[in-house]
Parts: structure tokens; sequence; C-alpha cells
């Protein structure tokens, strides 16, 4: 089968690797005191900062309508996968989409995004070269119950802001200074651990990563503003790891903020 994979923008790979294995992205709305914009990371930061409002929100189900036919027209089939059900209505939107083209288009809840939903739809470019469009959607959904997403965060304001994070643990760290260590389980995100410094934020990142089988070795790594923090972790992981970093998505960074590193990986 000639298959197509679509994702949404929350999925951080190189702007160049979508290019070179034919991947379609499906953009997350972003408006800026209620009037919708093409913005970039660091132009949203800017934003951000200037206390303008700062939302977002899921494309519509006639969008993705629109792109499975006429990808239709070209492909056997459709591979769509995206950030968590938890996290936005993006599937929602997707599987409703869906619905017109029976055993054409197969709709992936991640259960993650970010990096995350990056070595997700990487897995589903390989999977989607040797296998028919069912066995790659069981495959990914096996995937998806146990991907791994690990990250820090410099503050949990833009979190906490964004209804991502519990008020409690935004008032506990912002009360003592010290920085919170987060992971993506069962679709949301949780609190992993508080250490102090984001020297061993950096530290717990790669402790987590080290204590799994990581499938194919393959680890992806996402940041926002944060390339120090990125070097140490590609340091350590360098012998042991094959890594792909990219830059967070807008979208992501308005929850992640300024400094962020995001690690996501199969197991």
């Amino acid at each position: 089968m000639k298959i197509k994979v679509i994702t949404d923008s929350s999925c951080d790979l190189p702007v160049e690797w979508f290019k070179e294995n034919d991947v379609e992205i499906v953009n997350l709305k972003i408006y800026v005191n209620g009037e919708l914009k093409n913005i970039s990371t660091n132009e949203l930061i800017k934003e951000w900062k200037m206390g303008e409002k700062i939302t977002t929100s899921q494309p519509a189900p006639n969008e993705f309508e629109k792109i499975y036919e006429d990808f239709l027209k070209d492909y056997d089939g459709i591979l769509s996968v995206h950030l968590s059900s938890k996290l936005s209505g993006t599937f929602g939107s997707a599987a409703v989409a869906a619905r017109k083209f029976p055993q054409k288009v197969e709709v992936i809840d991640s259960l993650t995004t970010t990096s995350a939903l990056g070595a997700m739809v990487a897995k589903a470019v390989e999977l989607s070269k040797t296998e028919d469009l069912k066995t790659c959607a069981e495959k990914l959904r096996k995937y998806a119950q146990n991907v791994k997403t690990i990250f820090g965060v410099q503050t949990v304001e833009n979190l906490v802001k964004g209804g991502r994070a519990h008020l409690i643990a935004g008032k506990l760290v912002t009360l003592l200074n010290v920085k919170p260590v987060l992971k993506g389980e069962d679709g949301e995100i949780k609190l992993h651990k508080i250490v102090l410094g984001f020297q061993r934020v950096l530290r717990e990142i790669v402790n987590y990563v080290e204590s799994h089988e990581v499938v194919d070795r393959k680890v992806y790594i996402a940041h926002v503003n944060a390339k120090e923090g990125v070097e140490y972790l590609l340091s350590k992981f360098k012998d042991k790891y094959i890594c792909t970093v990219a830059e967070v998505d807008p979208a992501i960074a308005l929850n992640a903020g300024e400094g962020s590193v995001l690690v996501g990986f199969l197991v």
C-alpha cells in the first residue's frame, strides 16, 4: 500500500525531516488577543512576556476531511497521528473526519505530544513502508500505550495558566524556587520529581531515559531556546542513542515556556 502519514504541528521534528519523509502537517491555530496569527516561537514568547492574551485551538473536522480527500487521490491509505486526546481536541476532529473514509484513514491517539509525538510519527513512517494500513495502526496504538516523555521547564507558570499542571504544584515550585521534572503519563502531564536547579533536572532526564529499553536506540529532543541544555543531553547520549533535535512548535512552547527541554522515545 502507498500510505500517507499526517500529523499536527505539535509534533516536534526538524522542518527538513517532514519534507524528506513526505509527512503532512496540519497546523494548530494560535490566537493573539483573539486574532488568528501565523507566529514563530520567539515571536510568541515575546507577545507572552508583553502580557498579550494567547490561546490555541484544534483544526476543525472539515479541515481534516479536505486534507484526507485530497491525499486519497494519490495514496491508498492515510495514517493520521496526533497529540493526546487528553490535551487537545485535535484527535477528535481528525476522528470525526475519518468516518467519511472507512478503511482508508486510521487516526491514532499518540497519548503524547512534542518530541514523543515525533517518535511516534517517525515510527509511523517506518511502518508505512512495509506494512498495510491496519497493521500500521495496530502497532502504533500499542506503542502509544507506553510512549515516554520526560521534560524540564524553567517555570510552571505557563503550564498552570494553560490548565496543564496542577495549581498546587505551581505554587510549591514558586515558593521553594526549585525546578520540576515532568513526564507524560496516560496522555496527561504529571509531576515526576522536584529538584534543586535546572542542571539536576537535566540529570534526571538522562537517568529516566537510561532506565528504559529505548526502541531502536532513538531519542527525540525538543527545546525552547535551551541550546546549553540540549548540548548537555547530547554529550550524555551520543555514545548510546541516535538523537534527533528540534525546536518546539509555538503551540507547545506556549505551555512549556522559554528554556524548556523535552525528550521523547518509544519502549
